[in-house]
């Protein structure tokens, strides 16, 4: 607007192309299309256009510029009313380096109202599809074309509240009302008189019909904002015009509600027309599934308000704009700001702008990459607003923007369960995923997604699962969405989010959004918000190389929600993830996650002054502290490393319960603070912590370990295996405060779990809502693995994972709740009885077993031990051994009784790996030789019991039918490790079976079973003459069990015969300054389970709590160096230092 040879545009000599009669002078405002004329640059100043009549459609040709004056004051603003602006030039106001501080007033309407037409110009909706320019500003593909304005810096845009505004609970809370209209501010800011701002709910639920966010007038004056001191510290305070009606929280360590400035002094705007019609009623009845009111369908879907477009090479700039009733609901590619197939997202941007009362999204990048998404306000939306359309969008960055009273369309997507049906897309949904509609939606996540705030919407954050691109003309071009790799997804906060899901978290990591293969003309776009099995719509994150790769999620802060955070993916990292208040999980990410530093403080001072919207069940669970639990797993095939954990104010007094709170609710429910399934498959050894850090003062103390509410067990009771084989890895014993490493499993297993029968080894929390034994680990491990006896099936909703064969004893049973046999450590009597424990009855030194075929246990068999397996039917004709989790180079040995009168002629046991056999040997030397295996391909049968034994092994069969361990990373089965915690990987179905034959008659019942059936018979432990089982793989004196042993220390209880001679009389001629004793070199070399898990001596918390407390490191002296240089030295040591 500075530049020189700039033409006014009511210059009375310049002849506009678009004029009828070719005639010079300005335009007339009466809806007629004009056109600027060529090679010229029009400046638009104040006064120079029609104050009350439409301009038609402003056409501006690729060598022209359309340019806004700047006033110099932002109450004075140059209005502009038309029907579109169609841009192949310029379209400028201000520069990136000189930003205009007057007002701009951009109005856009459908057509001219010539009294015929209705409230809404929602019949323009056709029209709209295919004339691009109709209510719009569009910029074209063309070289050259772009769009450059530059408005005045409000800085931020949005902050947080410093303290909290009381509403209605002024005289509750003892803060003067004044406070109102006071807001104290985390930020100083220059936001303008008269502005529009907005304040975001503290409430969890935040709907139309629920809504507590408000929307304020900035007071007039010139002390109505200021930058303010208190106590040292610098606080905004801005003044309102009139007081806020709600309380909204500001809590110290705790959250703080958003506030944002919705006005800007360049404001682009849909006429009045622009609003829906069809908005009444806010929300509908929902019978059913535990909610109470929900936004109700076919309402909301009239919105016609304007739109802007920036296409392929055009170049757009959009700096401190407002954008108010924009986007036409439904209509493809119209929303308030669009950067579309942009090829210049390296030179462009949006920022500092402000979209509210949007009908359709906010901020939109389609096929883009490269662009700056920043510092922007969005409030008040329909549909997803900060909008990565189709999944091929990349390397752009959204950083410190806010979403807030974000709308689903056409009714929100209700999830009482981790799975829903699909949902289509119709008329009255273009995009069926707005069902679920959230302040952000990362359709690629190979973007950089930083600080952002997200209040509201269904889910706040969404990274949805697009197995191909949701655009019909990129769908076939190659990118797979849902598998790229983050780029950086760090410093993002959401809030009363994710109100429609008890397993859909407020960062959501699912959602499929697909075409079906089917499908190839791409006509029906469908969405599945929930978790889908098929490979082809779940999260499988790889590198450009096509290697295995991780999602990741950094720094984030979540609170007012019902789930924290939910990923159905393969693979996760949540790294800094920060939850408070939540109704009913904090965290709920399956498959392979490390959740590492991850903060749950159950309840802050806000959540008292929440009210449940209704006494639903799902609605109510935010103050039912009988529902909600910090951290709950899956059934199986999870591998979750959880690290350096902080708890606070999770305790029964936080809950509201009895008898922790006098008057309090009765703790009828099943969760606990950390809760784990027991109605669903079998387990496997899938979860280990360390590092976990208490705030005692906000739990009542540390007995709360103790407490019924920190540990419990969700859905039935009458499954085997979850009742019996759950477990977890304490590997410091920080989770469970026993400051050593642990192993905990279901106490009601018996002594499946017992690891160790010496004093203070194990001890029972038999208090907890599902009680649970808790052992040293020393230096055992866990397995876990598939034991079927075959034939296996073929179908089934198991997943075939499952034996056949209980089909033909029972074609009605349920196999997780059907006995097949049961499970003993040697060295045990056991009970061969068939109803010796059925769930949840208690096991004592036998453990039932279900036909669900994973069994999972603790072992260390390299000395001693092992698992006796017992069939109720007899001996399996084939076993097969399959999908095998163990520890590389650990000794696991099995066995199993046999019919009367099996020779080795009758015992076959061969490995398979993709199709290749290797048969396994007998072992001449016996049981001792089975151990001692390397590559563990021998087997003894006891022909005196009838008993045979075998080795475990995570096996390969490879292709010159040699056989051992399998190369992890060359067949992709590694480990999954982080922090120096480490869960092994399951051996794939073909990548290795174990087949174990006997041949024998028959049952008649399912020609599976030998019909001789064998004693029920569990091998011994085979200790040394004079010593006895004290663990389940070690054998010692028997006064170990009682701790009677005397120490060999100890001095004799005479004195010796003389004594010693009296001391010389002269000293020596060179005395030494002080007497030493003569000292020896130690060794210094860390346990296996040290080895297996990267760890060192130089390890302190394990020299600390280790060295000469364990009986197990006090026999071997590991570590004895370090241990005595760290003042931790075993009796008797002297290391030379």
């Amino acid at each position: 607007h500075l530049g020189s040879n700039l033409v006014e545009w009511n210059d009375p000599t310049l002849i506009w192309p678009s004029s009828p009669d070719n005639l010079a002078g300005p335009p007339s405002a009466d809806g007629s299309s004009i056109e600027l004329p060529p090679n010229t640059h029009v400046i638009i100043k104040m006064g120079s256009l029609s104050p009350s009549g439409v301009y038609g459609t402003i056409t501006i040709p690729p060598t022209s510029a359309l340019i806004f004056d700047d006033t110099g004051d932002e109450s004075s603003a140059i209005t502009l009313q038309t029907l579109g602006i169609d841009v192949d030039g310029a379209l400028l106001a201000g520069s990136q380096t000189c930003r205009i501080t007057g007002g701009i007033e951009i109005t856009l309407h459908g057509e001219i109202d010539n009294g015929a037409v209705g409230f809404s110009e929602r019949h323009l909706a056709d029209a709209a599809g295919s004339n691009m320019a109709l209510k719009g500003i569009v910029v074209n593909d063309v070289p050259g074309a772009r769009w450059d304005f530059h408005g005045k810096l409000y800085h931020p845009t949005w902050t947080r509240l410093a303290a909290p505004v009381p509403g209605s609970l002024a005289s509750t809370l003892n803060i003067p009302n004044a406070r109102d209209s006071m807001l104290f501010l985390q930020d100083c800011v220059n936001w303008p008189q008269g502005g529009k701002i907005v304040v975001t709910t503290s409430h969890a639920k935040d709907t139309r019909g629920y809504n507590f966010n408000e929307e304020a007038i900035i007071a007039a004056g010139a002390d109505a904002v200021q930058c303010v001191s208190v106590n040292g510290e610098t606080f905004g305070l801005v003044h309102l015009a009139s007081p806020l009606q709600h309380y909204h929280h500001a809590g110290e360590r705790e959250y703080q509600c958003e506030v944002g400035l919705l006005s800007r002094n360049i404001l682009i705007q849909g006429n009045e027309k622009s609003p829906p019609t069809d908005v009444y009623p806010l929300e509908c009845e929902y019978s059913g599934n535990g909610w109470d009111m929900v936004p109700c369908e076919n309402t909301f879907l009239t919105g016609f308000g304007g739109h802007t477009i920036i296409i392929g090479q055009a170049e757009g700039r959009l700096r401190g704009i407002e954008f108010f009733r924009m986007g036409m609901t439904n209509i493809l590619g119209r929303y308030p700001v669009h950067f579309h197939r942009s090829i210049t997202g390296q030179v462009g941007e949006v920022s500092d702008c402000s979209v509210h009362e949007s009908y359709f999204r906010a901020f939109t990048v389609h096929d883009t990459f490269d662009l700056k998404v920043s510092r922007n306000t969005a409030f008040d939306i329909s549909g997803h607003a900060y909008y990565l359309e189709s999944g091929v969008e990349e390397r752009n960055t959204l950083e410190y923007n806010l979403a807030a009273f974000v709308h689903v369309i056409d009714g929100a997507l209700v999830m009482p369960s981790a799975t829903t049906s699909n949902s289509m897309q119709s008329d009255s949904i273009l995009v069926p995923a707005d069902h679920s509609a959230s302040g952000f939606y990362i359709s690629n996540v190979h973007n950089y997604v930083v600080g952002n705030a997200a209040s509201g919407g269904w889910a706040g954050i969404q990274f949805p699962v697009l197995p191909e691109p949701a655009d019909k003309l990129l769908r076939y071009n190659g990118v797979v969405p849902k598998d790229r790799t983050s780029l950086l997804i760090t410093g993002n906060s959401v809030h009363s989010s994710g109100w429609f899901g008890a397993n859909q978290g407020a960062v959501y990591a699912g959602g499929a959004l697909f075409w079906d293969e089917s499908d190839v003309e791409s006509l029906t776009l469908k969405y599945n918000g929930g978790r889908v099995g098929q490979i082809r719509k779940t999260r499988n994150t790889k590198d450009d190389e096509g290697n295995i790769a991780w999602f990741q999620v950094n720094n984030t802060t979540v609170w007012l929600v019902q789930v924290g955070a939910t990923g159905w993916g393969k693979r996760s990292e949540y790294k800094g993830f920060e939850v408070h208040d939540f109704a009913q999980k904090a965290i709920f990410v399956l498959f392979a996650t490390w959740m590492d530093n991850v903060v749950i403080n159950c309840r802050t001072s806000n959540a008292e002054l929440v009210p449940d919207p209704s006494s639903a069940s799902n609605e109510k669970t935010l103050n039912d502290g009988r529902q909600w639990s910090g951290f709950q797993t899956y059934d199986h095939l999870m591998k979750h490393i959880l690290t350096n954990w902080k708890i606070s104010n999770c305790g029964g007094v936080a809950r509201g319960l009895q008898p922790w709170v006098l008057n309090g609710r009765e703790d009828t429910g099943d969760v606990g603070l950390f809760t784990v399934p027991v109605n669903g498959f079998a387990p496997e050894v899938q979860l280990i912590s360390s590092g976990t850090q208490y705030n005692w003062d906000t739990l009542g103390g540390t007995d709360f370990v103790n407490e019924s509410i920190f540990f419990a067990a969700s859905g039935s009771d009458q499954f085997y295996s979850m009742q019996y084989m759950s477990n977890w890895e304490d590997a410091d014993g920080s989770m469970t405060n026993r400051n050593v490493g642990t192993v905990m499993g279901p106490a009601r297993a018996g002594r499946w779990w017992q690891l160790d029968d010496r004093p203070g080894k194990c001890e029972v929390r038999s208090g907890w809502k599902f009680p649970q034994r808790l052992c040293d680990k020393d230096d055992r491990k866990l397995a876990s693995m598939f034991h079927i006896v075959m034939p296996q099936k073929t179908t089934g909703s198991d997943g075939a994972q499952g034996s056949a064969v209980l089909g033909l004893i029972d074609p009605a049973a349920n196999p997780r709740r059907t006995r097949q046999g049961s499970l003993t450590h040697f060295g045990l009597t056991g009970n061969g009885a068939v109803d010796a424990c059925t769930p949840p009855e208690p096991c004592d030194e036998t453990v039932s077993r279900s036909w669900d075929p994973d069994v999972t246990g603790p072992f260390n068999h390299a000395q001693y031990g092992g698992w006796y397996f017992s069939f109720d039917d007899g001996t399996p004709v084939h076993l097969n051994i399959q999908r095998v989790q163990i520890p590389d180079d650990a000794v696991m040995i099995q066995a199993m009784s046999v019919p009367p009168g099996t020779t080795q002629g009758d015992v076959r046991i061969y490995a398979t790996s993709r199709g290749r056999q290797y048969d396994f040997t007998v072992a001449d030397g016996g049981l001792a030789e089975v151990r001692a295996s390397t590559t563990g391909d021998t087997y003894w049968l006891d022909t005196a019991n009838d008993i045979l034994y075998w080795r475990v092994i995570a096996g390969y069969v490879e292709n010159d039918g040699t056989y051992g361990w399998i190369n992890r990373a060359a067949q992709n089965v590694e480990s999954f490790s982080r922090g120096g915690l480490t869960v092994w990987d399951t051996t794939g179905q073909n990548l290795f079976q174990l087949n174990i034959i006997i041949n024998c008659v028959v049952d008649d019942v399912t020609g599976h079973f030998c019909q001789s059936r064998p004693a029920f018979q569990v091998p011994e432990m085979g200790c040394p003459e004079g010593e006895v089982m004290i663990a389940i793989d070690n054998c010692g004196q028997p006064c170990e069990l009682d701790g009677s042993c005397v120490s060999s220390s100890n001095p004799t209880s005479s004195p010796t015969a003389s004594p010693t001679a009296s001391p010389t009389t002269s000293p020596t001629a060179s005395p030494t300054a002080s007497p030493t004793h003569s000292c020896h070199s130690c060794t210094d070399e860390p346990t296996p389970w040290m080895n297996d898990n990267g760890y060192d001596c130089s390890t302190q918390w394990l020299i600390v709590s280790k060295c000469n407390k364990v009986n197990f490191w006090k026999r071997n002296k590991y570590c004895q160096y370090s241990c005595f240089v760290d003042d931790f030295g075993y009796e008797g040591d002297n290391c030379c230092v």
